[in-house]
């Protein structure tokens, strides 16, 4: 069945059904399988492509965090991807319990073996800092003072 989802992402008029089909992707989401969660953050990156299917995956940014957590360095990458594109597709600023919740997850992807990924956590790093709701971003000042050194550090590297 998840075949069949994929093979409705090339539909055209797929934004009208992309709600019903993003909740199907999350529950596949929650597998403990690698290849279904590459598999499912595929289709997401696919979805991303389109504006409002973007802003409509804003319900999966608790899930899509928690993937952050892989060591899988192809999952990781995939998932900062998708996560970029969510947060940058929205207007709204971020709240601070997400913001604070992804700073503490990109944080140790500044040190991962991939370098693709590293550069993507960094990245997503400071757009996180850009896009915090103002009353957000003092709770966010100790997780970006305990950042700056690894930041520096690989700023150096480079």
């Amino acid at each position: 069945s998840l075949l069949c989802v994929f093979q409705l992402l090339d539909c055209p008029n797929i934004v009208g059904r992309g709600y019903r089909i993003l909740k199907l992707l999350s529950r596949y989401l929650r597998s403990e399988c690698r290849v279904m969660h590459r598999l499912v953050l595929r289709g997401l990156i696919l979805f991303c492509k389109r504006p409002l299917m973007a802003e409509r995956m804003q319900f999966l940014l608790p899930r899509l965090i928690e993937l952050l957590q892989d060591a899988d360095g192809e999952v990781a990458g995939m998932t900062l991807s998708v996560l970029r594109k969510v947060l940058l597709a929205k207007d709204v600023p971020l709240t601070s319990r997400i913001a604070l919740q992804l700073a503490e997850r990109l944080r140790p992807l500044f040190d991962n073996d991939a370098n693709y990924v590293q550069l993507l956590s960094i990245h997503l790093f400071r757009h996180v800092m850009e896009f915090v709701e103002e009353v957000g971003k003092k709770p966010l000042k100790t997780h970006v003072h305990q950042s700056l050194l690894p930041l520096l550090c690989h700023l150096h590297d480079e």
